[in-house]
């Protein structure tokens, strides 16, 4: 496989001219500051998550009982970053597919990251759900780092743009694909145009 041809299989270079054929789909832009927290080993931390509730009986019998946890100073509080605008973007598009979305970026779904999702499916019905699969996906990961690991010419890689660019024809602009929910959540389907 050659890069050329990973570059037509990308969602953002077969969908309008198929659009009218497809499911309906909002594509948008990464911002710089979303695909370092995505690229990010850190802890996982996100907003816009309420807690769970809690139980109102206890266990035991005994509810003097008390667990005093640790008040200790040099424990470090995770925050979740917050992108405002990107937030509300994706959220007013999740809003116009009908509030659920089967996320993807250009050419992977995170398929391999269904199983830490709350649903154990890939539905996502707001930015923190797509946060949670991209940043447990390994497809997501190379879709970022090595989309062309697998081609045989030797060409250089074309270069990585992580916010829409019109300075490099050649470049790859990494999006986040929002198709509406209107498959089987089991499964994922791809279309590829040889011509």
């Amino acid at each position: 496989m050659k890069k050329e041809h990973v570059l037509h299989c990308q969602f953002s270079a077969w969908y309008p001219l198929f659009r009218s054929l497809t499911i309906k789909s909002v594509i948008l832009p990464l911002p710089q500051n979303v695909k370092d927290y995505l690229l990010d080993d850190g802890t996982l931390v996100v907003s816009g998550r309420e807690d769970p509730p809690t139980r109102s009986q206890p266990d035991s019998d005994d509810e003097a009982e008390e667990i005093q946890w640790s008040d200790d100073e040099n424990t470090a509080t995770l925050t979740a970053p917050e992108f405002p605008e990107f937030t509300t973007k994706v959220q007013e598009a999740i809003n116009s597919l009908g509030g659920s979305v089967f996320p993807k970026l250009n050419w992977s779904a995170p398929r391999d990251a269904y199983w830490i999702a709350m649903n154990s499916s890939l539905k996502c019905k707001t930015l923190s759900d797509i946060f949670l699969l991209f940043k447990s996906s390994d497809f997501i990961t190379r879709d970022f780092t090595q989309p062309f690991v697998h081609c045989t010419d030797d060409s250089p890689d074309p270069c990585m743009e992580y916010e829409v660019s019109t300075a490099s024809p050649i470049g790859v602009s990494l999006l986040l694909v929002l198709p509406a929910l209107a498959l089987s959540e089991c499964g994922a389907f791809e279309n590829f145009d040889s011509s």
